[in-house]
């Protein structure tokens, strides 16, 4: 017999502690599944957000208690990017009556598990019990500095390219960031990668490469790309090779891809390929 699946329950305690609180039991005691609570599982005297990462690092899927304090919570948004990043299975599971119009893109396009019906527990336990297949939503952007300071001007500009002002949907568009050494670029586009207008419209992730003034065979950089897709490392003999197979990998997928420090343009057709 196949172990049961680790799941992970992301919930606000504001409003959705009571309904977790039942879930996992459930879980556990009906179902013998491996459930991580914060609550149970937290211990003291140690980094409460380290403790969750490396949960959410370790289970298949994660069950969100969707509350209107799941919503507002920075905590549990945070957790369910995170899942989304490391390949984990999210389900969202209606515990209260929430307001659609702000959820993300990709949430939207969840199916939403009611257990007031019980076919949709039945589906739920089904799909828990089936192996997880999500795709891993890459997002290869550093902390933005402590020190960080606010450029708005530049910064909606730059924001206004990329980012349809109306559906909040990207736009498919090629924008550079020009200035001299020490204009703030890099730092520019780290804190444009982290707002989360732009991380909710590109929900297929963030890709970020430096290249620098001589980056050298730029197949081993395609590369990294590709394996932050796919898992996959096949060693291409070619940058054209990797280049075809990142193209493939990016079609019908919205993805922002950040390529810094670029000093000739010639550098950036492998990972522009067809747009340049």
């Amino acid at each position: 017999m196949p172990d049961p699946p680790n799941i992970f329950i992301s919930y606000a305690r504001s409003d959705g502690k009571n309904f977790a609180d039942d879930l996992r039991r459930r879980l556990v005691d009906e179902y013998h599944f491996h459930v991580w609570q914060d609550i149970v599982e937290l211990e003291g005297g140690k980094d409460w957000w380290l403790q969750i990462e490396t949960a959410i690092k370790s289970v298949e899927f994660l069950v969100m208690v969707m509350t209107p304090g799941a919503l507002a919570s920075q905590t549990t948004r945070k957790e369910w990017r995170l899942a989304r990043q490391e390949g984990v299975c999210v389900l969202p599971m209606m515990a209260e009556e929430i307001d659609f119009s702000p959820l993300p893109r990709w949430m939207r396009d969840t199916h939403f598990f009611d257990f007031k019906f019980p076919e949709q527990w039945e589906r739920f336990i089904r799909t828990l019990q089936s192996p997880c297949q999500a795709p891993r939503v890459p997002f290869m952007v550093d902390d933005k500095l402590d020190d960080f300071v606010e450029r708005p001007e530049e910064f909606n500009q730059l924001l206004a390219l990329l980012l349809d002002p109306k559906r909040e949907e990207p736009i498919a568009i090629t924008a550079a960031l020009r200035g001299a050494g020490g204009y703030g670029k890099t730092t520019l586009a780290k804190a444009l990668c982290h707002d989360e207008r732009i991380q909710n419209a590109f929900d297929d992730g963030i890709l970020w490469v430096t290249l620098g003034e001589n980056p050298g065979d730029l197949t081993g950089r395609v590369e990294d790309l590709i394996y932050t897709l796919s898992g996959e490392r096949p060693g291409f003999s070619s940058v054209q090779a990797a280049a075809a197979r990142l193209a493939e990998l990016l079609v019908d997928r919205d993805i922002l891809l950040v390529i810094d420090d670029v000093w000739n343009s010639a550098h950036l057709r492998p990972f522009l390929q067809g747009e340049l």
